[in-house]
Parts: C-alpha cells; structure tokens; sequence
C-alpha cells in the first residue's frame, strides 16, 4: 500500500504542475476561437451648427454601437486578426454621425499588440487582472493608461474600475469609412478633445478581463487644432456615451458563466490534483515510517 501511495502523490503533483503550466495557457487564451465583444449604448451628441461654423447645436440622443471580432486566426496561437468597428447613429434617421474600423494583430493568449513599438499596450485586458495601470489600445484609444480607481459591484459581479482622464487625441478616427465622409485636417493640425477633458472608464472583472461597463465621452468638445499653437479652429463633434441597462445585464451574465469555467480550468483543479498529490504522498510517508 505505502508503495502505491508514494507512487501516486508524485504522479498527482506532477499532473497538477504539467496541467498548469503547460495546459492551461492553451485552454485560458483571452481570444479564444470564435471571440467576439458587442455594446449598444445610448449617448448624446452635438455637431457644428453648420459647415465652418464656431458652436455646436443642442445636444440630442444619439445611439453607440460596438463589435470587435476576430476576422481572421490562421496564425494562432501567435497571434489574430481582429476587426473592430465603432459606429454613431442619430436615431431620428439612423444616419451615421461618426464611424471607425480597426484592425489589430494581437496575440491570442495574453491581448497584447503584436507590434514592437506597441508591446507595453493591449488591446484587451488580460485575464487575472492586478490592481494597477494597463495601458489600452484599441480602435480610438490610443494607448491609453487607466489607472486603477476601487472595485464596484455591478449587476451582482465584483469589478475594477479603471479610469482616465486626460488629453485624447484621435485624429484618425475621423479619417471616414464607407458610411462616414470623414473630417479633413490639414498638415500641422489634429483633432483632439478640447482642454484636455478627454474621460474614458470602464469596470472591468477581474479573473476573465471582460469590460462589463464602459463610459467615455469629450463633453469639450473635439476640435481641430493646430498643432505648433494648440489653438481650437473648428468644432467637430461634442460626444458622449455609457453602457448601461440590459446591455450591462446581458454582459455580466455572460461573464459568470466564463469566470466559473477559467476558476475551475486555471485554479481550482490544478489545485486539487496537487492537494490530492500532498495528501497521497504524506500518507506515504507515515505508512513507510
């Protein structure tokens, strides 16, 4: 018997660190096969009250929408190709009022940005997040650092909330899309958010890494600006927008499911096969003596 056992503890805790760390990266990759995010939420919006005017109209509802999805993941696990698309409709004729596609090669198991200059940024939070700064990049963001605030509860989930607040430059945003004419800025100039008010949070759980509730807005105002002075020279949308409602409801359900699975893939189990392993092995032990 006491071989058997000194046998089986070894076996045990070797299942549990093979299982760790050699399978678990594979089965925990924050983009897995088949990965997509989506937000609808509903925000205002003020445009130029007319071509080359100076102030903006009054603030009407505007409606946000938000799908980033892997398009292609031939070189995985290395890395995919995800496409993200960001979209402002006016609601009273669904015209598009702003509009911007994305593409990013980040690397599946961490979400990462693949490019040298931009390895220190993600383009996802990744899983088990730390109480600390992340610098994100994806679609406007242009590697932006949130800084841990708190955590929160939402919807009945313990979050991060992450935030900044600060200058947001995007002038590329505002380059068009096929729905979109764009903004035309000449050499020398940017479009930013006025004053530096650019405010950007989001509430993010901690073991998957999923956003759960998003807030940004430049409520400034983005404007052309020259770039040598700073000066505004023309306004180009005062924007804001929350998610909020169902939409958050729907998401944080779906969290749970996905932090029940990657607790019981990436902590619980390897942790019982080692206890299992312990255990054995000390009975063992006490059987030899």
């Amino acid at each position: 018997m006491k071989k058997i056992l000194m046998r089986a503890g070894p076996g045990f805790i070797i299942l549990a660190v093979v299982w760790k760390f050699w399978l678990c990266p594979g089965l925990l990759q924050r983009i897995p096969a088949g990965w997509q995010w989506q937000a609808n939420f509903i925000g205002i919006q003020a445009v130029p009250e007319k071509a080359g005017g100076q102030f903006f109209t009054k603030e009407s509802t505007s409606i946000y929408l938000r799908k980033a999805a892997v398009v292609a993941d031939r070189q995985r696990p290395a890395s995919v190709l995800i496409e993200d698309r960001f979209t402002i409709l006016n609601p009273a004729d669904k015209k598009v009022v702003w509009e911007y596609v994305y593409q990013a090669d980040v690397a599946s198991r961490t979400g990462r940005h693949l490019k040298p200059e931009w390895q220190d940024d993600y383009y996802l939070f990744p899983r088990f997040i730390e109480k600390k700064s992340y610098r994100l990049r994806n679609n406007y963001l242009r590697g932006v650092p949130l800084a841990y605030q708190k955590e929160e509860m939402v919807e009945g989930l313990t979050t991060y909330l992450f935030a900044y607040k600060g200058r947001g430059e995007y002038t590329q945003s505002y380059a068009g899309s096929t729905e979109y004419p764009g903004i035309r800025v000449e050499p020398g100039q940017e479009i930013s958010c006025a004053d530096d008010q650019f405010l950007f949070k989001v509430w993010v759980e901690p073991v998957t890494g999923e956003i759960i509730k998003l807030q940004e807005s430049c409520l400034s105002g983005d404007y052309i600006h020259d770039i040598g002075t700073g000066k505004p020279l023309a306004p180009v949308l005062r924007w804001s927008g929350m998610t909020a409602g169902d939409d958050v409801a729907h998401r944080a359900e779906k969290v749970r499911g996905e932090r029940l699975r990657l607790l019981l893939i990436g902590t619980w189990l390897p942790l019982a096969l080692l206890t299992c392993g312990l255990v054995l092995l000390g009975w063992g032990i006490k059987e030899k003596a």
